[in-house]
């Protein structure tokens, strides 16, 4: 009879137990010090704000400088910036107008100079840009019946539907069609609008 090999021995729980409760106890300690850190940044961020708006003169004079109440110290509008709301993923910071920034340019640089526009009749606007997906569709409802893939791509090829600069336009394509919510798949490789 072969014989058994034994289980190798484990910890005791004991030890697991006052391990778990050591790296509990330093969790919490640092979720402190974050905490706290997190307090001294918004601080930071309302003093340098201020400080910004005592250097830029009269122009802040809207601006409110007031400590958050959450971790997040508030953006300080200065100038002519039309939105003050932070992006999310973004750190706060300091909105500053244009003229601020032209005054921060390197040394050296010229600012850049403002273009005259003309007034009174608008301009033309372009006409909206052709995508493959509407280049497919007008195609599938001019032939009015469907269409396999293979005649789809030698029409547009044929014809230069598309300007494209793709290595393989062929994976574009059936990207496009297999994405198209206004393409509809009647059998394997057969598509109608």
């Amino acid at each position: 009879m072969p014989r058994m090999k034994s289980k190798p021995a484990t910890r005791s729980t004991a030890a697991k137990r006052k391990q778990q409760a050591a790296a509990q106890a330093q969790f919490k300690k640092l979720e402190s010090r974050l905490a706290a850190l997190d307090k001294e940044y918004a601080a930071v961020q309302v003093a340098t704000g201020q400080l910004v708006a005592g250097l830029l003169g009269g122009a802040t004079a809207n601006a409110k400088a007031t400590t958050p109440k959450t971790t997040r110290a508030p953006k300080v509008q200065v100038g002519k910036s039309k939105t003050a709301k932070a992006k999310p993923g973004r750190k706060p910071g300091v909105r500053v107008g244009k003229k601020a920034a032209a005054a921060k340019a390197k040394p050296g640089r010229k600012p850049k100079a403002r273009v005259a526009t003309k007034r009174g009749r608008p301009a033309a606007t372009k006409a909206p840009r052709t995508t493959v997906e509407s280049v497919v569709i007008t195609l599938l409802k001019a032939n009015k019946k469907p269409m396999a893939f293979p005649e789809i791509m030698a029409t547009i090829q044929k014809r230069k539907l598309v300007k494209t600069k793709s290595a393989n336009f062929a994976n574009v394509l059936r990207r496009t069609i297999s994405t198209s919510g206004a393409i509809k798949r009647v059998s394997r490789g057969t598509y109608r609008a």
